[in-house]
Formats: structure tokens, C-alpha cells, sequence
């Protein structure tokens, strides 16, 4: 399980959780904002979770605590480096207008057919987003040092 399915997976089962992602790991809390518990991103087992609160019973119901730590338990047995999502990336060109000027555009598309590719190019907030595999795909119709020099990480909001 990936570090934002933990998080998607607690907030959209329980009603009075909510899990935050932090640099240091997923952090759950109460719905009166009181920190329960921190599971580092890094962790391997429960004997690494930090648990902020003595009594979990005034925080989770038997069948909410069975949930909550079959969820991690999941996340726990993930290995470490799958936890994380996979970096995704814009692919950019600066494409020439007229004579000497050539402005920065993205790819919002492209096809690929026999001998030739066409782009469609527009704006970043458009632009198609891939990822590494997508992109080393492509190196069957560009050099993968093109591609390289194309490619933009998308920042994670």
C-alpha cells in the first residue's frame, strides 16, 4: 500500500479520523484535532509506530481499531520502496514561432504512428503527465537523452 492510499483509506472510511501526510510519516488524528498515532514512512512493523494517546479505546471503537490496524498492519508488510508514488513528469519543447523566436510549450498530447509523431502542445496546467516507464516507452521513436532533456518533474500538490 502507497503512503497516499493510507491516507485516502483513512480518511474515506472513518468518520472521526483524519490522516495527514507529513515528512516524517502519516499522522492520525481525532476529529477534535488531538494526535493519535504517527506511522513513520520508513516503518516496518508496529513496534515503530508512535502512539501519542494511553487510551485508544476513548478514540476508536473494537471494530474501528480492528480496521485501522489491518490498514497499517497492510501498509507495514508494503516494502519500503513501494510505498512511495511514482514520480510523474511534463514533457517540454521550446517550439519556434517565427524566424529566431521560440517560446517554452508543453505537450498536452502526442501520437505515434509508423515512421512519424506529431505533438500537440498547450499550456503546463494541460500538458499530459507520465510516468518514467510511460517515458522510456518512448524511446522507440526518440532517443531516450531527447526525452530526458524534455521531461519536467510535476511538483505534488
Amino acid at each position: 500500500m502507497k503512503i497516499n492510499e493510507l491516507v485516502k483509506e483513512v480518511n474515506s472510511y472513518f468518520l472521526n479520523l483524519k490522516a495527514i501526510r507529513r515528512d516524517d510519516g502519516v499522522l492520525i488524528i481525532s476529529g477534535n484535532d488531538d494526535a493519535l498515532l504517527l506511522v513513520p514512512e520508513k516503518a516496518t512493523n508496529f513496534m515503530e509506530v508512535y502512539f501519542c494517546v494511553d487510551n485508544q479505546g476513548m478514540y476508536f471503537t473494537k471494530a474501528n481499531r480492528e480496521r485501522l490496524s489491518a490498514l497499517i498492519e497492510e501498509f507495514l508488510e508494503t516494502p519500503i520502496d513501494e510505498r512511495f508514488p511514482g514520480k510523474k513528469y511534463r514533457l517540454m519543447a521550446m517550439r519556434y514561432v517565427e524566424g529566431p523566436v521560440a517560446i517554452k510549450q508543453y505537450v498536452t498530447d502526442l501520437q505515434a504512428s509508423g515512421d512519424y509523431v506529431t505533438f500537440d502542445f498547450g499550456s503546463k496546467e494541460n500538458a499530459e503527465k507520465w510516468t518514467d516507464e510511460e517515458l522510456r516507452s518512448l524511446s522507440q521513436w526518440f532517443p531516450q537523452e531527447a526525452i530526458d532533456a524534455m521531461k519536467e518533474p510535476v511538483e505534488d500538490k
